[in-house]
């Protein structure tokens, strides 16, 4: 057997490792041919452990970080839903999705008109879910988190969620975006609730992807590996020297049928919080409406 190394992956998300107000560290075994990759290589690799599943939440960990790096205090948490009369077919997907793109267009042209910034936005249309038995389950409905710019207020964003003639579509609620420890977390998990249902991940242009820096290979032997994913799990101090100006969520573990350990370290700026723009973080959080 070649020598193995113990590798510190780091998803950085904000402008650098001092002010970015959110990390997640992989910590996991690598081949020497691994070690020996070119950074381009390595680099890819890191971008795919971010966006590839964790723990049976698919896909949800790499929004986790897309959200805590682009978004925080003062932005909203923005749902829409229909009413009998505008409610599209069950399985006219094609029409959910169009309703949200002619929603964010008219977005646009009234801050073209008003003389506003146009917001940055994530969003997840879910889908009517079809059955075994070819019947249909719930409505259609869309989640978005959406940036505030100078000017752009809940009210207009509430208001605008109307067909072409002006008419309202359905219920929408906008709520301000909350990023305490877990909650933008939870609000993904909670726009995933529904394991049967499809649904439709969207984003703006322009988002800034989590940082993923150069791994380092070196600092974590075999007996610190292992140490820090059993004896130290669940020993704050631990991790917070280990990553200055972070304080500690959690640590996750796992052991693949190879027997291989993967840990992840999910932590937060130490201070109150900042947001990805500089703000102070608020204490509490509404995830926003339920449909």
């Amino acid at each position: 057997m070649g020598r193995v190394y113990y590798r510190e992956q780091k998803h950085i998300c904000g402008k650098s490792y001092e002010t970015a107000p959110y990390m997640e560290v992989d910590l996991y075994q690598v081949s020497a041919r691994e070690h020996r990759e070119s950074r381009r290589a390595k680099r890819k690799k890191a971008t795919t452990l971010a966006q590839q599943c964790y723990n049976d939440r698919q896909a949800k960990r790499y929004h986790v970080q897309l959200v805590n790096t682009n978004f925080g205090k003062g932005d909203y948490s923005w749902t829409g839903t229909y009413n009998d009369e505008h409610l599209p077919d069950p399985g006219d997907t094609k029409r959910a999705d169009q309703d949200f793109t002619n929603f964010m267009k008219r977005v646009y042209r009234w801050c073209d008109k008003n003389g506003v910034q146009r917001p940055k936005w994530v969003m997840a249309t879910e889908y009517a879910t079809q059955q075994e038995d070819g019947s249909y389950i719930g409505r259609h409905h869309h989640h978005a988190i959406i940036q505030h710019t100078d000017g752009l207020t809940r009210d207009v964003l509430e208001e605008l969620w109307t067909d072409r003639n002006g008419n309202s579509i359905g219920m929408c609620r906008c709520d301000r975006l909350g990023v305490n420890h877990g909650s933008v977390e939870s609000l993904v998990n909670y726009i995933g609730k529904n394991k049967r249902c499809d649904r439709n991940w969207r984003q703006s242009r322009g988002l800034e992807k989590p940082k993923t820096p150069p791994p380092n290979d070196s600092k974590w032997s075999r007996k610190r590996f292992e140490e820090a994913a059993t004896l130290y799990i669940d020993d704050r101090e631990y991790w917070e020297r280990q990553y200055p100006g972070y304080t500690l969520e959690r640590v996750e573990t796992k052991v693949s049928d190879a027997g291989q350990r993967h840990t992840v370290v999910i932590m937060y700026r130490k201070e109150a919080g900042q947001n990805a723009h500089g703000a102070k973080r608020p204490a509490a959080w509404n995830a926003g409406a339920g449909t």
